[in-house]
């Protein structure tokens, strides 16, 4: 349907969806699983279950290997919601020539590029919440407050001190194995990942145990620079110990000034592997009662009076890492 030709709402979810996201570093190392849901809450039960190994007993006798209890805590936690839009009005369009043409924009030009613009934010959006959630286990809302996995789940979180004149490796292996042991899903492995804060990885690369595999792995590449090319451009990865070290200097805006997610004295080690949800809720209109969530949604609206067209995104999204036991803070001794 043109939006030439009419003065109702346009359904443009398909569109904006289409829009090729841009690659950023965590949104690419699949951490979070998609989880669209028909409700503004959430509603999930939380275990941990220890496996402990089998006893060998007696055939045909009364003795058996048992199961403990299975005990488990329901929570329930809202999806925050975040809409953007923006008005292209005449004054935007008449005489106006195209960025980067040499022709006067049309009006379906100008609302696919008012979707393109709308979809980068949502994507730094989704990058700054995954960040929030992956390295400092918090999502700051302004309507919820600040939901904290840490106080959520009753878990104390993980730290491991690191000895930069010896024994860095071994320091870091402790971390490895407090990161495994964190891991109470049974999610696979696929190796480890310490995003280091500038000071800290300048510390760690001037060390004499870091120093040769750090050169040795700028002059050969890395595997996993290799595995998500275009979204580690830009970043500085080692590797050292089976463990991919990459220098996070990632920074997002706020309207009131930067926010830095990670402290530049320290790293947080994680395991490759599903630690968590991403869930998303239905879009905030009558349609969206009763429906199932998508990633995002879009449309747009003719002014009858053929005055402006309003384009207008949501998303609503709660990024959780259940499994924030996996997540080791790393400082310097």
């Amino acid at each position: 349907m043109s939006i030439l030709n009419n003065t109702q709402v346009v359904d443009r979810t398909d569109a904006i969806n289409l829009i090729k996201p841009i690659p950023q570093l965590i949104s690419s190392l699949g951490l979070f699983k998609a989880a669209p849901v028909a409700t503004n809450v959430i509603q999930f039960d939380y275990k941990e279950d220890t496996f402990n190994i089998l006893s060998d007993k007696q055939r045909n006798t009364a003795g058996k290997n048992t199961m403990s209890s299975e005990f488990y805590r329901m929570h329930s936690l809202p999806i925050p919601h975040y809409p953007v839009e923006n008005s292209i009005t005449y004054n935007e369009l008449s005489g106006i020539r195209g960025f980067g043409i040499d022709t006067e924009r049309t009006i379906e030009t100008a609302v696919a590029d008012e979707l393109e613009r709308q979809a980068v934010r949502h994507d730094i959006h989704n990058e700054y919440l995954r960040a929030a959630m992956l390295l400092n286990g918090q999502v700051v809302t302004t309507h919820f407050g600040t939901i904290d996995v840490y106080n959520e789940f009753g878990v104390t979180r993980q730290t491991e001190a690191i000895n930069m004149g010896s024994g860095v490796l071994s320091g870091f292996l402790s971390a490895t194995q407090k990161a495994k042991r964190g891991l109470k899903n049974g999610s696979q492995v696929r190796g480890y990942i310490c995003l280091c804060g500038a000071s800290f990885f300048n510390q760690l690369i001037n060390t004499a145990e870091v120093k040769a595999a750090y050169t040795n792995s700028q002059a050969n590449g890395n595997p996993l620079r290799n595995e998500l090319w275009e979204a580690m451009s830009g970043y500085t990865v080692f590797r050292y110990g089976n463990i991919d070290f990459v220098l996070y200097t990632d920074e997002f805006t706020d309207g009131s000034g930067l926010i830095t997610i990670l402290d530049p004295a320290k790293a947080v080690l994680f395991p490759r592997a599903t630690l968590g949800n991403e869930w998303y809720g239905p879009v905030a209109k009558l349609s969206g009662i009763g429906a199932s969530g998508a990633k995002r949604f879009a449309s747009s609206y003719r002014d009858p009076k053929d005055r402006f067209v309003d384009v207008e995104s949501e998303q609503n999204t709660l990024v959780l890492t259940t499994q924030c036991a996996a997540s080791v803070l790393i400082t310097i001794a």
